[in-house]
């Protein structure tokens, strides 16, 4: 215990005085009963006190004063604490913006309800988190942020994402892969690379099987997030006006579409990360977390220390001790 006050210690002196003062204060009251003795017939109506209570009394005056002349003194306690240190790695988001992602079944859509959990991903990266890379990928991919700790460019391009009202047909994971194993092979860090796919399923592309064995031959885990309901629903796509309508096929009908998750979990089993489903939208926060937890390595213990007031349990004893006394007296 450290004390941050030393030279107050002289408030200390206030236990004995409150010994002595009681002291006194007994031996006058004892010589003033035995001047002015009370008659046998009054005994009964006299509240003298008895020695048991003038000890407590005593006891709770003592405690009192010495807590404060305690508490006074600025107590410290030192307060170590290990706290664990992980591998700084990379996350590099894959992040599906086909039209499919419009569809609602999940509030306020597939895409938005993505972005606003990624978003809020970056915003508190765990522990092990370093950078954070984005694609974003339909028919094609494009690397839109190389590996970044600037969080507030990332959520410049989420911002971008959900106000950008341009449909993007077909899907092709393989070429996302790819781009995201070729952003970690231009890295000039040598720090692991987490790879993380967000998407609804579909798959149109004819480079996954390549991608997946590319990935594979380099030890590179891909964690799958689908998101998406079990309802067959319809795409929506907004007009130059802003008004939003059904995507429709050349002959007039309504495309729609529903969440597949055959792609997502092969791609996962593959490589050996990790598939989450996440069917409401609710999930999506835990799952990205969970991922992240899932691939931390921890590879070492750091002692961090602490000092904590103790001076309000001083004055909480003190005042426990007050009320004691002033009950008893």
């Amino acid at each position: 215990m450290t004390l941050l006050r030393p030279d107050l210690a002289a408030w200390a002196l206030a236990v004995p005085l409150i010994v002595a003062l009681w002291t006194v204060h007994r031996r006058l009251r004892a010589a003033f009963r035995r001047r002015l003795a009370v008659a046998g017939r009054f005994a009964a109506l006299s509240r003298r006190s008895s020695g048991v209570r003038d000890g407590a009394v005593l006891a709770g005056g003592v405690l009192a004063a010495a807590a404060i002349a305690v508490a006074i003194l600025r107590p410290q306690a030192t307060v170590a604490h290990r706290i664990p240190e992980y591998e700084r790695a990379d996350l590099i988001v894959m992040l599906d913006r086909s039209a499919s992602m419009r569809a609602r079944d999940i509030r306020p859509s597939r895409s938005s309800r993505a972005t606003l959990e990624i978003r809020n991903f970056v915003r508190q990266k765990p522990a092990g988190i370093d950078r954070v890379a984005l694609i974003g990928f339909a028919d094609a991919a494009v690397v839109l942020s190389y590996p970044t700790d600037d969080v507030d460019s990332l959520l410049f391009y989420f911002d971008w994402i959900d106000a950008d009202p341009a449909p993007f047909f077909g899907t092709n994971i393989g070429a996302a892969l790819t781009s995201a194993m070729d952003v970690a092979r231009k890295d000039d860090r040598p720090t692991r690379k987490l790879f993380l796919l967000v998407s609804d399923g579909e798959d149109y592309g004819a480079e996954l099987g390549r991608a997946l064995m590319a990935a594979r031959a380099k030890g590179y885990r891909v964690n799958c997030i689908g998101i998406g309901s079990d309802e067959v629903v319809a795409i929506p796509v907004r007009g130059g006006d802003g008004r939003e309508t059904p995507l429709v096929d050349d002959s007039g009908r309504a495309v729609t579409t529903r969440f597949a998750e055959k792609t997502l979990r092969t791609i996962a089993a593959a490589t050996g990360g990790q598939y989450v489903r996440s069917a409401t939208g609710e999930e999506l926060r835990r799952a990205i977390a969970a991922i992240a937890d899932g691939e931390r390595r921890l590879v070492g213990w750091r002692t961090s220390t602490e000092r904590r007031d103790l001076y309000p349990a001083f004055l909480g004893i003190a005042a426990l001790a007050g009320a004691v006394v002033w009950v008893l007296r």
